[in-house]
């Protein structure tokens, strides 16, 4: 009988997760599910609009990412989609009524700025912050983070969550990640090889730089198929990443518009602190 996830990282997009999935999968007592972001526990809907990501479609499918879990495994998944979506809670206690869940949280003004970065660099955003500072869109919906919580502390014993500040991975990795360990119940000592950590976020220097190395074009095809016959697959993509990476430029979040997303998560910032038994003034303010 296949073994399902003892363990489910539901989020924050934005905050280690992918790091923190590469650390999970060196532990020996872990089986972590292969893939990142299944989609399973979400809505049909979502799902299928999601298929060309790779969305697991049903039970079969999700059982099959755990074939290879032994019986002694702790098992995990890591799937960033869970935390913001409202059906997700129910949908996993109704198959894994006694899983632990995990989150990680980062201050929601920088998430959101981040995954803007992020669909800058990638092609996909075009317009100034300023234009997407708004409740209704993405990069802001995804930081609500009491009023998507609230459902999985209704829903599961308060005993099975545990709810991780970024903050707190980026001042000490190993503190973090033994805290993890302790709450999977898996040996909590175990040193992972931390040395890789997350890309530096940004957005392009030169947009026309990303456009050629980054997407379809008759430069970049004639160029791959001279390169081919003197130069390996892997080297080429080495070199592209690296491009890529130089073309990067770090870029702040001004005052204004800090502050403006501030007010906007207030309330919801306040109603966290309570739930998490944290102080998270710190995020209301720029430092």
């Amino acid at each position: 009988m296949v073994k399902l996830p003892d363990f489910i990282i539901i989020g924050a997009g934005k905050a280690g997760t992918t790091s923190l999935h590469n650390y999970l999968k060196q532990h020996p007592q872990i089986y972590l599910c292969p893939k990142k972001e299944t989609f399973y526990f979400t809505s049909q809907n979502y799902r299928s609009r999601h298929r060309k990501y790779g969305a697991i479609q049903n039970l079969q499918e999700y059982q099959a990412l755990f074939k290879e879990a032994s019986s002694e495994s702790v098992v995990g998944e890591v799937s960033t989609t869970y935390y913001s979506h409202a059906e997700s809670a129910q949908l996993i206690h109704q198959t894994l009524p006694n899983v632990k869940i995990l989150g990680i949280l980062r201050n929601p003004i920088e998430r959101a700025f981040s995954a803007y970065q992020m669909h800058v660099n990638n092609g996909s955003e075009t317009r100034d912050f300023s234009e997407v500072i708004d409740p209704g869109i993405k990069y802001v919906s995804n930081g609500f983070y009491y009023s998507q919580l609230k459902l999985y502390y209704k829903t599961f014993s308060k005993s099975q969550i545990q709810i991780s500040l970024y903050d707190d991975y980026c001042k000490d990795i190993g503190t973090f990640l033994k805290e993890i360990f302790t709450f999977i119940d898996v040996e909590p000592d175990f040193t992972p090889d931390t040395s890789k950590r997350r890309r530096i976020g940004g957005v392009p220097r030169q947009r026309w730089v990303r456009k050629l190395l980054a997407e379809e074009n008759l430069v970049r095809a004639t160029a791959a198929t001279i390169l081919k016959t003197v130069m390996p697959l892997e080297t080429r993509q080495q070199i592209r990443q690296y491009l890529l990476q130089r073309n990067i430029v770090r870029t702040s979040l001004d005052r204004e518009n800090y502050l403006k997303l501030a007010e906007i998560y207030r309330d919801d910032i306040l109603k966290l602190q309570d739930i998490l038994d944290r102080d998270l003034s710190q995020w209301l303010s720029l430092q």
